[in-house]
């Protein structure tokens, strides 16, 4: 029997929601950062790279945006729910940061060519199907100036416990009641490097949680 593809369209405004009704039940800004090593390499690299402006790609709450803010970077954060926007709103006036956050579809980034000298994507890629992956590397490509860098944080996932039923390109979409609308995708380390095929590749290292640390530039 030849397995068929259900509603992608409705199954991907499901992810939307299972998204944004997760963060309204966020009552206020969690400022307390994560524990994240790379996130201090982050800033070291930017500023050896002399970066401006920076786009926080899937920015949840903002709390990237912020930390990279109060290091003299121009930080614009789109994210696809606006609950988290508001919560990203609110941090950032309360801290005085001088951040953009916008809510917005990833497939459909509002930015001009050339917008942004960076652009930063911590653990975003993995809610979203192979196909629409390719539509945001291309116009994260766009929006980037000549020579314009890229990282990613990629995790390993989608092997956890829960409900889900496979997508024909092994995406998962969880059935079960804590996550249930959820999509989470397991990229290879080849499908990477293949969405980054208009990158220059500067280092694709995995730290000890098994996630890979992509860095990448324009060409």
């Amino acid at each position: 029997m030849t397995k068929t593809e259900p509603n992608i369209e409705k199954i991907y405004e499901e992810n939307l929601r299972f998204w944004d009704e997760a963060w309204q039940r966020v009552a206020k800004p969690h400022k307390e950062l994560p524990k994240l090593p790379y996130i201090h390499e982050i800033t070291r690299k930017l500023k050896k790279f002399r970066v401006k402006r920076v786009l926080d790609l899937g920015c949840g709450s903002g709390w990237l945006s912020v930390f990279m803010s109060k290091y003299g970077f121009e930080v614009t954060g789109v994210d696809t729910s606006r609950s988290a926007i508001a919560l990203g709103t609110a941090w950032a006036g309360e801290d005085n940061a001088n951040v953009a956050l916008l809510a917005g579809d990833l497939l459909n980034l509002p930015f001009g060519d050339g917008s942004f000298d960076a652009v930063i994507c911590n653990s975003v890629l993995e809610h979203f199907r192979l196909d629409q992956a390719k539509i945001i590397f291309n116009k994260v490509h766009k929006i980037l100036t000549t020579g314009g860098f890229f990282f990613g944080c990629f995790d390993q996932v989608g092997s956890g416990k829960g409900e889900y039923f496979e997508l024909l390109d092994h995406t998962h979409v969880y059935t079960d009641e804590m996550r249930k609308g959820m999509m989470l995708r397991n990229y290879s380390d080849q499908e990477l490097k293949e969405l980054l095929a208009n990158f220059d590749l500067l280092s694709f290292d995995k730290n000890n949680y098994g996630s890979r640390l992509v860095w990448a530039k324009k060409r």
